[in-house]
């Protein structure tokens, strides 16, 4: 292992954080995009998944829990991580993943049994590792992927990283001294600081903008206000951050006989221009090729960061030309939480929906959340089979966070006798509730992460089937009566019979929740 790569691996070793999971790579969104787009790829109920970096886990349990005839693979550089992942593996009962310590370049799928891998996975990996890596990653997914098989990549991209380049090159250049890594975080912390105050300064004089973009390096320095210690450790401060242009990266790729297939969020199939008539003219006419449609895309948005599907070259030439259409689309089963404000309909990222699609917006919302699908509309709306497919193409153009899957889900709510909590994610939840800074974060099968608490944890345990929520929430109140739980309403201390209220309230909401989790199963 070379020198850099140990400095890596240190540096992880040294600054763990906590595992997440992460919708735009779920196995369930990657089969999605691919079916969609006509590669058929392998069912992810019983795939064989490989993640490059996977730390503690944390983005492969959710789906391993829920799919148990699937068999999924963590790969990681560093000990630490993957000795507490195997740790929680064994806490959970896990048995369908496998974490393992090794340098990527290394790697064969034959070192832990599998022949090939259906999906493969490098989120955050990719632009923070030397070049020699990078094509070590690309040689492992040419080697070791199916041959309908989907990778997922993220990077950094030019052009919109040069304007963070300063910022990191600021941050490198104030903490080099520093050896821990508390000590380059607080040198770097305060460089940003003095810096952003002389931005500051300049600009209200009013002549900054003609020697360095103030205004963009200003929106920079709030963002990484708001970001955690252990991301601004590892997206500025580590020795490996390489942004760079699309275009180079789908030349390596077709070095090594793969292809873009598409963006994670379909951005680009269903938004493929700006909207500007004179520069999407310009686009369609002059950039032809869609490697190169695609970076000037990159240029005209000043993207900085792409989460890409890749698949082998022969799959993708089958694809290349394809036109979706209602038979594509049908195979997509789609949840979106809309809701209404003032007479208009915005999503979850508080996004204006287009007004003719009011209708869809409102069938989403009644039906949340359950699973749509284009032929559900169809026997709705029998005679509006063009109308009702546009409807759905608008609905995907507006909103990037969908969550998509080629399987349905339904609604099932809680009700005694007739549902109850999965009972495979039983120790999933016991885990939290054992400890109070958990390595890994919670997340549904669809890797969504939700703003849990430990009464969650505590309450969705007691959903047996059996209990009703009147049970429920009685003992919940006798659980905070006896442990002198001291709880506030709007600054109001709730005392005496307001618990017992307080406390089913809290039922039901946690209840409607597991449920938009899909943690309930029929009985």
């Amino acid at each position: 292992m070379g020198d850099i790569q140990n400095d890596i691996k240190r540096s992880y070793d040294e600054l763990t954080y906590t595992s997440k999971a992460f919708p735009q790579c779920s196995p369930l969104r990657l089969e999605a995009c691919a079916a969609l787009l006509g590669i058929e790829p392998a069912s992810s109920q019983n795939a064989r998944i490989l993640e490059i970096g996977c730390s503690f886990g944390g983005n492969l349990i959710p789906f391993a829990l829920h799919n148990p005839n699937a068999k999924l693979v963590g790969v990681d550089l560093s000990e630490e991580q993957i000795r507490r992942g195997c740790e929680i593996l064994s806490e959970i009962g896990i048995k369908n993943l496998t974490l393992v310590q090794k340098d990527i370049c290394e790697f064969s799928a034959a070192d832990v049994g599998v022949q090939k891998f259906d999906y493969i996975i490098a989120h955050g990996v990719y632009s923070w590792v030397p070049d020699f890596v990078k094509e070590a990653i690309l040689r492992v997914v040419k080697e070791n992927l199916s041959q309908n098989g989907v990778a997922f990549i993220s990077y950094n991209t030019y052009p919109g990283w040069k304007v963070k380049d300063i910022l990191r090159d600021l941050m490198l250049l104030a903490s080099k001294h520093e050896q821990s890594a508390q000590g380059r975080l607080r040198a770097a912390k305060e460089a940003l600081k003095i810096y952003e105050k002389h931005l500051q300064d300049k600009v209200q004089s009013g002549s900054i903008e003609k020697q360095m973009p103030a205004l963009a390096l200003l929106n920079w320095l709030d963002i990484i206000k708001t970001q955690e210690d252990h991301y601004i450790l590892h997206e500025y401060l580590e020795h490996v951050n390489d942004p760079f242009y699309f275009k180079d990266f789908a030349g390596d790729l077709d070095k090594n006989g793969l292809a873009y297939l598409c963006e994670s969020d379909l951005s680009d199939i269903f938004r493929p221009d700006l909207g500007a008539s004179d520069v999407d003219t310009y686009k369609n006419e002059k950039f032809k090729d869609r490697v190169e449609s695609e970076q000037l895309l990159d240029f005209l948005t000043n993207r900085a960061f792409r989460q890409s599907l890749i698949v082998h070259k022969d799959a993708y030439a089958k694809v290349a030309d394809k036109q979706i259409g209602p038979s594509d689309l049908n195979k997509l089963h789609i949840m979106i939480n809309f809701k209404k404000e003032d007479g208009s309909w915005l999503n979850a990222d508080d996004k204006y929906m287009p007004e003719n699609i009011d209708w869809l917006c409102e069938v989403f919302h009644k039906m949340y959340p359950a699973s749509i699908n284009l032929s559900q509309i169809l026997e709705l709306l029998p005679g509006q089979k063009l109308n009702v497919y546009l409807a759905f193409v608008k609905l995907l153009s507006a909103n990037d966070n969908t969550a998509l899957a080629v399987k349905e889900f339904k609604n099932i709510e809680y009700e005694p006798g007739r549902s109850r909590l999965k009972p495979y994610v039983v120790d999933y939840l016991r885990y939290f509730l054992n400890h109070e800074k958990p390595d890994i974060a919670f997340a549904s099968e669809l890797n969504f992460n939700e703003n849990i608490k430990n009464t969650d944890y505590l309450i969705g345990l007691e959903f047996d089937g059996k209990n009703s929520i009147e049970q429920i929430g009685a003992m919940f109140a006798a659980y905070i009566n006896k442990n002198k739980m001291r709880i506030y309403d709007n600054d109001k201390e709730i005392k005496g019979e307001k618990i017992n209220k307080y406390a089913l309230r809290l039922v039901k909401e946690t209840a409607k929740l597991f449920s938009a989790l899909f943690l309930f199963e029929e009985i």
